[in-house]
């Protein structure tokens, strides 16, 4: 009688391991170069082997806790649905030109990595952005991608994220090479908020385009945590920016108001000008971990160590460290 009980439950117990495990197997897909042609959910484990098109008039959302990985493909083979020129990536990718919602919770982050054994930075491209708006990309984990995010005149929202391990964790910009190309002549529009920026190789990258970046930590860069490049709109405010190769990086740069950030212990400057830059670059109102002028210009490159090159203006800085600033 009880052995007739114990094969019972036996029997049940191994039918829901069968289904449990059928359920799994169902969740992981594998999803090739293709075009998502109508609005599209993603949920469980997706793993990419080429790239992946959300046209004009399509919505890809992803689901909470749901895990992309990318495969890596070849620069040159039949992965790559539009090439290899910018704006696109010869790594798989995620191209959008309707509107990608990935919003995770903080109890169930979306993830986005490599699917390779050993991830490197670079194993795949991007999330890329190609004059597209309404994008959102909330409480996501994305590391060992070329660009994390890349914006090519597109508007997304960047919020509660951790961006680690990537070539350049953001880099955003107008396009004014690749004509025909969406987006093509128009200033990105970026709000990055509340993020983890730490142990890429660059962090954020703005170029001609608009880009409000308030309260990150922005940390362990390999070469620079920030970098304007020409005029860009916007305000870069309450950040923790610390132990990158350069804390913010200026190159023919203007137009982006620099306040209420604490910026200091950056390894070779907490703020640097590049050649050619030939307007002056205001930062007042920021805290670089001292209160000393002289030793707060030591970490400063500009005009006072290569009179070709314009001067950042950091008087009034702040005496107090901001104490709402970053993550």
């Amino acid at each position: 009688m009880h052995a007739t009980v114990r094969q019972m439950l036996l029997a049940v117990v191994t039918v829901v391991l069968i289904t449990l495990s059928g359920e799994c197997r169902a969740a992981m897909r594998e999803i090739g170069m293709a075009t998502i042609t109508k609005d599209t959910t993603w949920e469980g484990d997706i793993v990419i082997t080429g790239d992946v098109h959300v046209p004009v008039g399509s919505t890809l959302t992803i689901a909470p806790g749901t895990t992309v990985r990318f495969k890596k493909i070849a620069p040159v083979g039949d992965r790559n649905l539009f090439g290899v020129e910018s704006p696109y990536y010869p790594q798989a990718e995620i191209i959008v030109t309707g509107r990608l919602i990935a919003k995770g919770t903080a109890e169930k982050p979306i993830l986005f990595t490599s699917a390779e054994a050993n991830p490197q930075p670079a194993d795949w491209g991007s999330l890329n952005f190609l004059g597209s708006k309404g994008n959102v990309v909330e409480h996501c984990r994305v590391e060992y991608a070329y660009n994390g995010v890349h914006s090519h005149g597109g508007q997304v929202l960047i919020k509660d994220d951790t961006f680690v391990k990537n070539a350049v964790a953001i880099s955003v910009k107008k396009e004014d090479e690749a004509v025909g190309t969406p987006g093509f002549g128009i200033p990105a529009d970026i709000t990055v908020t509340g993020n983890l920026i730490e142990d890429n190789k660059g962090g954020i990258n703005v170029r001609i385009s608009k880009a409000v970046i308030t309260r990150n930590t922005i940390r362990g860069n390999k070469f620079f945590g920030i970098w304007l490049k020409g005029k860009c709109e916007g305000e870069i405010s309450r950040n923790e920016i610390t132990a990158n190769q350069k804390g913010i990086f200026f190159y023919k740069a203007g137009g982006m108001t620099i306040k209420d950030n604490n910026i200091f212990g950056n390894i070779d400057y907490n703020l640097a000008i590049a050649d050619e830059q030939g307007t002056d670059i205001p930062a007042a109102g920021n805290w670089f971990g001292m209160t000393d002028r002289s030793k707060i210009e030591e970490l400063i490159f500009d005009g006072k160590a290569d009179p070709s090159i314009a001067r950042i203006i950091v008087a009034p800085f702040l005496a107090e460290r901001v104490g709402d600033a970053g993550r």
